[in-house]
């Protein structure tokens, strides 16, 4: 079997000789984020996302309203501004937390033209496309931030509650001589276990319950990924940066 190697020709650019050397090593299996990073990670957008909603909301309202003026139209091209910004911040965290490798540079769009003053600069680097995608992602992730929040913190609430209720349950037993296990599911169906099954059948729920969890929130990690337009293949056409 011939085993020649072939050396790129002479002259070829730097950038399609390292594309050319990444297709031809084996690609890696695609990671999944870790558990404590995702629910870091869903617990905080809550909050942040309001704020990316009120910033976009409070500033395109105010840039109308000041039209007639002339710090509307600068207000409007800066709020635009900031909003890429934001959603380029949400996609870098979105690469770090699932380990995929940042856009490299060339990718990367500057408008910097020299002896250009401030409002043509502005001018530039504004396109309305890309701001139209800006406002709809800011504004889905406000929508799904509130949606994933509240499905993450029911799973992990539901599996912690299942695992620790026998512990919960000696606790009020000893100090409060309270049975919150007396109207369980267990009396509800006529269940007759001994106290130490049933709570051998807690734990095992709860542990179940985890693993369920564990595996929504990696699927809503990976769907959050694809709403922020973030592809584990950056030769992908799926990014809002293009």
């Amino acid at each position: 079997m011939n085993k020649e190697m072939y050396a790129m020709p002479i002259g070829v650019p730097d950038s399609l000789r390292n594309s050319a050397e990444s297709q031809s090593k084996p690609r890696k299996r695609r990671t999944s984020p870790k558990m404590y990073r995702s629910l870091l990670y869903f617990i905080i957008s809550l909050p942040v996302t309001i704020i990316y909603f009120v910033f976009m909301v409070a500033g395109l309202t105010l840039s109308i309203g000041l039209t007639p003026v002339f710090i509307g139209i600068p207000l409007f091209f800066a709020v635009a501004k900031g909003m890429d910004y934001i959603v380029r911040f949400e996609q870098d965290l979105v690469r770090s937390l699932l380990d995929i490798p940042g856009r490299p540079e060339e990718y990367r769009v500057y408008t910097q033209v020299e002896g250009a003053g401030f409002w043509q600069r502005m001018k530039l680097g504004f396109q309305a496309e890309q701001f139209v995608r800006n406002a709809m992602l800011i504004l889905g992730r406000f929508v799904t931030s509130i949606v994933f929040f509240s499905l993450t913190l029911t799973l992990v609430a539901a599996s912690l509650g299942l695992i620790a209720l026998p512990v919960l349950h000696q606790i009020f037993l000893q100090t409060m001589d309270l049975n919150i296990l007396e109207n369980s599911v267990f009396a509800l169906f006529h269940i007759d276990w001994t106290q130490t099954e049933q709570y051998i059948a807690y734990v095992v729920a709860g542990v179940v319950v985890g693993l369920i969890g564990n595996v929504a929130i990696r699927g809503l990690m990976d769907m959050q990924r694809r709403l922020l337009f973030v592809a584990y293949d950056e030769a992908e056409p799926y990014s809002v940066q293009n």
